[in-house]
């Protein structure tokens, strides 16, 4: 069937015509627009223009009344053609003064409102004398005027795009059909006959398009030859495809991975000679037609077959699948496994073609290797100390359990961060770690400060660098040595205490002969001087005194009311020479019935010559309260053991109140019994205690203390006394700004225990 093609001159033509049209009418749209909107434009400036013209013409004969004056003016604007109507109202009395509008015929005609109505625009404005508002001027414009010149311009544009269209027709059939078409026919021609293998004597078309033409046919040779040339290229690359399918079966035969495929069924279609040797089969054929059945006869745990043939349906192939596989012979084995599913067209699975590598020394290597790693990092895990591994840009590699414990961060949180992100407080290590690469030694560090969970502690820091095998970086130990540097203070304190002990037990002992003569001879004085002794009368008479006038001299010298304060305040020493030798005599830790009231009150007394060095606090400005039961029995106890908690009770309640001066300092001490069980209770109204203090008031080396304040043991000496040497319970009860309670409970039947491990302390 014969096609109806175009000719190119009628092609080109049409193709002109409809784009000079486009663009033309395109233009000429734009331009209409233009024209339109400024148009509008014109007339609402127009419209706005009288409008404020008329307003201001109109005020002063509203003003005045001259109605006559103002109908002329309005008149007179009227003569504007594309006025519609103009009223004007009076704003004071509202009533219409004077208005005109167009009829049918257009004429001007008294009216309040156009007679022809649409394509109207209306403005009202205001008109205004001295700023009053006198009255209300509204004009109406029309469009009509404008839409008609707007018709009459697209009219003209209408033709003027005919008349172009019409003479570029004529010019353009002239010059395709000379210049063109006549060219081209003879190309086509050319064309035809190089297509039939007429390539020898072809005409040349002569004319301006010679050079063209001559260009196109040596194009179309030179197209010939590149045919030519890449079908004897493609003969050599079926050469090199055959060379390149020879390459392959030698590398598929000589691979050392086992390569093979394998049917959707289970059966192996090929496979080369590694993957027989893998599987312990002397050659491929064997393996070929011994295996039937992969699943069964190749995997150790057949359902692995099926996951693996789900990950191929679903990804179409895998990379390092790792199995668990079986030899000819029944060893088993690991191996790394590579697949990829061959389809038809339909998507139906053909076959896989599949490489395996047997990875069971290496697997073996990295699970010793895991195994090595996991027991080093036990070993780390098991140190006390915080063990940190850190490369040369100070990053996060390697952490044990105490680091976590002490950090409260996982290794997910420290692994790969920044040291100092990570542990903000080991940022002043980083020159100690620059150092110790640098030279290639330890950098050690004692007695660090820092800060944990708001607690002042010490930490040895030691720095090991790490330059071997490649690897540059350091390991950092922490050890949090607070509580061995306040065991070794403890101890020292200890030792001080009991040289204290020793010597105040010598003092006591030297103290004790001078008061003894002291006392002895404040005695003797006073029975010297007495009037009812017999030898003192005799001694008075041989000297010739009055020994009544003696006496009286004395009493009015007050001479003998010294005296008396001489006795008593000897007595007093000798007392308190009496506590402190009770108080360091080792006997005394013996257990034995006590009384309790005796051994409190022998408490406040040596607690009153008890003072802080720093005047913070002292006994003799702290009321001391006493609420003894009257039917207390004697206590089995260690009286020493119990005057030392005690007395740290009270230095504690004494030097807590101290620090909070609030109120005048007191402390009550209870005594009663609780059926088999005698309670002592130390009342305070200090400060109290917040919660969390509370709960840890008797862990060993917890202290509120500043530094140097206090060792943190007391209370928990306290506690070991209390329930392991007495079998007893000692408890708290505070609240913030309540003070605090101390109880102490001892029971009345006598306990054996052994000595407290901290007694002397």
């Amino acid at each position: 069937m014969q096609k109806n093609n175009l000719s190119v001159s009628t092609a080109v033509t049409l193709a002109l015509i409809v784009v000079t049209t486009l663009v033309m009418a395109v233009f000429g749209y734009v331009d209409y627009r233009g024209q339109s909107l400024r148009s509008y434009e014109k007339l609402h400036s127009e419209l706005q223009f009288t409008s404020l013209q008329l307003s201001s013409s109109l005020a002063l004969p509203l003003w005045n009344f001259q109605n006559e004056q103002a109908a002329k003016i309005v008149e007179s604007s009227m003569l504007h053609n594309d006025i519609a109507a103009i009223v004007v109202t009076d704003a004071l009395n509202p009533r219409v003064v004077t208005s005109l509008s167009r009829d049918a015929q257009w004429r001007a005609v008294p009216g309040g409102q156009p007679a022809i109505t649409g394509d109207l625009i209306p403005l009202r404005t205001s008109i205004t004398f001295d700023d009053r508002d006198i009255g209300i001027l509204e004009v109406w414009v029309t469009t009509r005027f404008v839409r008609q010149a707007l018709r009459d311009s697209l009219a003209s544009r209408a033709w003027n795009i005919l008349l172009v269209n019409a003479t570029l027709v004529s010019l353009l059939s002239f010059i395709l059909s000379r210049n063109v078409v006549g060219p081209l026919k003879a190309v086509e021609s050319y064309a035809l006959r190089v297509s039939a293998g007429q390539t020898g004597d072809v005409a040349i078309p002569s004319g301006v398009f010679l050079a063209e033409l001559d260009n196109l046919r040596t194009s179309i040779e030179n197209m010939v030859g590149e045919l030519q040339a890449r079908y004897q290229e493609l003969q050599a690359s079926r050469n090199n495809l055959a060379a390149a399918e020879e390459r392959y079966r030698t590398i598929f035969e000589n691979a050392l991975a086992g390569i093979f495929q394998v049917a959707p069924d289970g059966r192996i279609l090929t496979a080369n000679a590694a993957m027989a040797a893998i599987l312990g089969y002397a050659s491929p054929q064997e393996l070929i037609d011994s295996m039937v059945n992969i699943a069964e006869q190749l995997y150790v745990v057949p359902d692995d077959r099926k996951e693996l043939m789900r990950l191929l349906h679903e990804r179409g192939e895998i990379a390092r699948h790792i199995i668990h596989f079986k030899r000819a012979d029944g060893v088993k084995r690991w191996g790394s496994l590579h697949a990829r599913e061959v389809r038809d067209k339909n998507g139906t699975p053909l076959y896989h073609d599949t490489m395996l590598e047997d990875i069971t020394d290496r697997k073996q290597a990295q699970e010793e290797l895991l195994q090595a790693r996991d027991f080093i990092q036990s070993i780390l895990d098991s140190m006390p100390s915080m063990v940190i591994g850190i490369d040369e840009n100070a990053i996060i590699t390697h952490c044990n359990r105490t680091t976590e414990t002490m950090t409260g961060l996982d290794s997910g949180q420290l692994l790969g961060k920044p040291l100092t992100a990570a542990i903000p407080h080991l940022a002043p290590y980083l020159d100690a770690v620059q150092t110790a690469l640098t030279q290639g030694k330890p950098v050690s560090r004692t007695a660090q400060p820092f800060v944990l969970d708001g607690q002042k502690r010490q930490e040895d820091v030691l720095i090991f660098p790490l330059m071997s095998g490649g690897v540059h970086g350091a390991v950092i130990r922490l050890d949090d040595v607070t509580d061995k540097a306040r065991i070794e203070a403890l101890i020292l304190q200890t030792e001080k205490m009991m040289s204290l002990g020793g010597l105040a037990a010598g003092m006591a002992h030297e103290i004790n002969n001078p008061l003894a003569g002291i006392l002895q001879s404040v005695q003797n004085i006073k029975r010297r001087v007495g009037v009812d002794h017999p030898a003192n009368l005799k001694a008075a008479r041989a000297v010739g005194c009055d020994i009544a006038a003696m006496h009286a001299y004395l009493e009015k010298r007050e001479v003998l009311s010294f005296l008396e304060g001489i006795r008593e305040s000897g007595e007093r020493a000798a007392k308190i020479v009496k506590n402190m030798l009770s108080f360091t005599h080792a006997g005394s830790m013996e257990t034995r019935a006590v009384s309790l009231e005796e051994l409190v009150d022998r408490v406040v007394e040596i607690a009153l010559t008890d003072y802080d060095l720093k005047k913070k606090y002292d006994f003799r400005h702290v009321e001391i309260v006493r609420e003894y039961a009257p039917d207390m029995p004697a206590v089995p106890c260690a009286a020493i053991e119990i005057e030392q908690v005690l007395l740290n009770l009270l230095r504690n309640a004494a030097q807590a109140m101290a620090d909070h001066p609030a109120l005048a300092p007191r402390i009550i001490l209870r005594l009663r019994r609780e059926e088999a069980m005698a309670v002592i209770e130390v009342e305070d109204n200090g400060p109290g205690m917040e919660e969390n203090v509370r709960r840890r008031v008797f862990d060993p080396f917890y202290t509120t203390k500043s530094p140097g304040e206090g060792t943190g043991l007391g209370l928990s000496v306290s506690y070991y006394i209390i329930t392991r040497n007495h079998g007893g319970a000692i408890s708290v009860a505070s609240k913030p700004g309540q003070g605090a309670t101390f109880t102490i409970k001892l029971p009345l039947l006598a306990k054996d225990s052994a000595p407290a491990l901290f007694a002397a302390i």
